[in-house]
């Protein structure tokens, strides 16, 4: 099958060119079926109701459940917080190998059965995320013969040094890996699926249809914080473990807490592989996809395939064309420049989902299931709403490039300003050789080893507070010398004047609200900073060249991530490190951080929040700068010279979509509209 472009150019009324052009030849509809699965499945909704489970899906997975279980797999496994960053970068370190060549060869074959087969890697990866938690023995939170509360100051007694069984650093590479192949599985669904979709639905319901799949992906990512928040309320081993004692002594506020961070994988790895059979039974083209396709090309377009079509130079000499381009675009100041300044405002977007759910905890005191809530609501509140309200000053205030900048330069200006928030805590704890002095003046500020239990053999590999009479906290009964444990601890060497104080198990407790005030000026933060998302992302399309812009976002694309979302966690991890008073140690073994310095993690996190800002905002203005408007051009058609001698003016174009002769319509959307079944569809050039 196959149709005509009827071309004819006119003006006041006098028709000077008349051509027919043979447009395309399109695949024969009449056998399209799905290969399973109800009738009237051969429907576009159906595919965008599958991509938006998939979607909704790996959002929850792959941006929510990890980055609100890291601060649990750096307690269970002993990672500082730049070595837990290395998990969640791991995702765009797959996605930004193999985008280029999923792209590339998976658009050649049936786009739908990709984007499943990408949902089983992700199903994949979620299953690896597993294999840690079943291939070690049940979590020892008393420490496996190293310092607990069963073992007190016990002078003299054997410093054998034994590495708990619990110690598996080496599980790092196993969730790299995992996040890393759940970064290839979702490539296939953010390209394939978006041309599948594009390519089968009507241009006045694409944007619906792409909007809907991207709310729900940012709608899963808010489900993933909250859900996994929820089962880190449970105990990490509560399927193999009996659990009574410990739900009778420790709850989630207790350092010894470690969660069931791994039941949300379950889910996602079951959900992943479900939802990835319905893509399986799509065609390569739904039912009036041709027609749909055809119906958009310009004469540009034709101009471009029949140029692809006639071009004849070796592959070698086309594949130049790609790096040609690459230095087209690198030349351009406006584009570099605004796409760095949106990389770094992508570093605060990558380290602040990967850990503010920390930071909450740690400052505030507060319940990892608690941070998961708050994080889910700000990251759908902020984030997502950040996103729309980018496009909708675009729209209201009609910005071009500049007037884009300029948004965007305000608002990292005004985050810049709410980033003092970060110097909101709650008050510092008396913490013995912390913040407070030992009782019997030794040891000083900085160090948790004093006179009185210097010869204790305290280790700092398990943190397991207890509140002395004084009202002080020590890291442990055997910091605080004491030497009998019955259901409190008494002969506390540490504690008192006259070293014979006593202490409870658990940090001293302390009343703080200050992070209701937090929570709102960390919402705002992240509304100013997603809603530079959109505008950045218009004004550097609007920098390049028509038929330079999708080598143009591809290079955003793999930019952002290699300078934004990969280093991102990494560098805001190190920056909490830096921040750490107290670290694991394990027989020598560095392992997680126990205590932070709230106000010095304050300072250290505003000063990397004002480095990033003020970058992002003087690249906005200079690229801004940079930027230079197209001249304004009138687009004049000149008739062939075997017409009239009609002289060079402005025409009107008349496109008019002829069927051949005897020949059904390709697409019932688009009926006959004059008698003799000619749709004429008329622009002014």
């Amino acid at each position: 099958m196959g149709y005509s472009l009827n071309i004819e150019g006119t003006r006041n009324g006098d028709v000077y060119k008349q051509k027919e052009y043979s447009v395309t030849e399109v695949e024969d509809e009449s056998n399209l079926k799905c290969r399973f699965g109800p009738k009237g499945c051969l429907n576009i909704k159906w595919v965008v109701f599958w991509l938006c489970v998939i979607g909704f899906i790996e959002g929850a997975a792959v941006n929510g459940v990890t980055n609100i279980v890291l601060t649990t797999l750096e307690r269970r496994f002993s990672l500082p917080s730049s070595q837990s960053a290395l998990i969640v970068s791991s995702t765009d370190i797959g996605a930004v190998i193999f985008v280029l060549f999923v792209s590339f060869y998976g658009a050649k074959k049936n786009r739908a059965v990709v984007v499943g087969l990408g949902t089983l890697i992700m199903s994949l990866g979620s299953f690896l995320f597993l294999i840690p938690h079943f291939a070690t023995d049940p979590y020892d939170y008393q420490g496996a013969n190293v310092n607990s509360t069963s073992q007190i100051c016990e002078i003299g007694g054997d410093d054998t040094c034994t590495a708990p069984s619990q110690s598996g650093s080496g599980f790092l590479y196993v969730f790299m890996l995992a996040q890393f192949v759940h970064g290839i599985g979702f490539t296939p669904m953010f390209t394939l699926g978006t041309a599948y979709v594009d390519d089968n639905a009507k241009t006045e319901s694409t944007a619906i249809y792409l909007g809907l799949i991207y709310a729900l992906t940012a709608l899963g990512v808010a489900a993933g914080y909250m859900g996994g928040g929820q089962f880190l309320s449970l105990w990490v081993d509560f399927e193999r473990v009996d659990t009574t004692y410990i739900y009778d002594n420790f709850t989630p506020m207790d350092p010894i807490w470690v969660g069931a961070w791994w039941v949300g994988f379950i889910i996602t790895c079951v959900t992943f592989f479900l939802s990835a059979i319905p893509m399986f039974a799509y065609p390569k083209n739904l039912p009036g996809s041709a027609a749909i396709r055809a119906a958009r090309l310009t004469e540009e377009d034709r101009a471009r395939i029949a140029k692809q079509k006639n071009d004849t130079r070796s592959l070698k000499l086309k594949m130049l064309d790609f790096p040609k381009a690459i230095l087209i675009l690198i030349k351009i100041p406006c584009f570099v420049i605004i796409t760095l300044a949106a990389c770094a405002e992508t570093l605060i977007i990558g380290g602040l989902a990967a850990f503010a759910p920390k930071i909450l905890e740690e400052k505030f005191d507060v319940v990892p299931s608690n941070a998961g809530l708050i994080m889910g609501a700000v990251t759908l509140l902020g984030g997502a709403g950040g996103m729309v309200f980018g496009g909708v000053l675009i729209k209201c205030f009609k910005l071009q490039v500049r007037g884009m900048t300029r948004l965007c330069c305000l608002m990292a200006l005004l985050s810049l300003a709410i980033g003092t928030g970060f110097f909101i805590n709650c008050e510092e704890k008396s913490f013995a050789g912390l913040s407070a002095s030992y009782s019997d003046g030794s040891g000083g500020i900085g160090n948790i080893i004093s006179t009185c239990n210097v010869d204790c053999g305290c280790t700092t590999s398990a943190f397991e507070p207890v509140c002395g009479s004084d009202s002080v906290t020590y890291f442990s009964a055997c910091h605080a010398g004491c030497n009998i444990s019955d259901t409190d601890f008494s002969q506390c060497g540490c504690i008192g004047s006259y070293g014979n104080g006593t202490a409870t198990t658990g940090e001293c407790g302390s009343s703080c609200n200050s992070y209701i005030l937090f929570i709102i000026l960390l919402f705002l933060a992240m509304l100013c900073t997603f809603t530079t998302v959109t505008p950045a992302s218009m004004a550097i399309l609007r920098c390049v060249p028509d038929e330079h812009r999708a080598v143009g976002l591809g290079l955003q694309w793999v930019l952002l991530r290699l300078l934004g979302t990969i280093p991102g966690p990494v560098l805001t991890g190190s920056v909490l490190d830096t921040s750490c008073d107290v670290w694991q140690d394990t027989c020598g073994t560095k392992g997680s951080c126990w205590v932070y310095d709230r106000t010095d993690m304050s300072w250290k996190l505003f000063v990397w929040w004002c480095a990033v800002k003020v970058t992002s905002s003087i690249g906005f203005f200079i690229g801004g700068k940079f930027y230079k408007a197209p001249s304004q051009t009138t687009l004049n058609i000149k008739p062939p010279t075997d017409t009239n001698n009609v002289p060079n003016g402005d025409y009107d174009v008349n496109f008019s979509k002829k069927p051949y002769d005897n020949m059904a319509y390709l697409s019932s959307e688009v009926p006959p509209s004059t008698s003799n079944n000619d749709v004429v569809l008329s622009t002014h050039i």
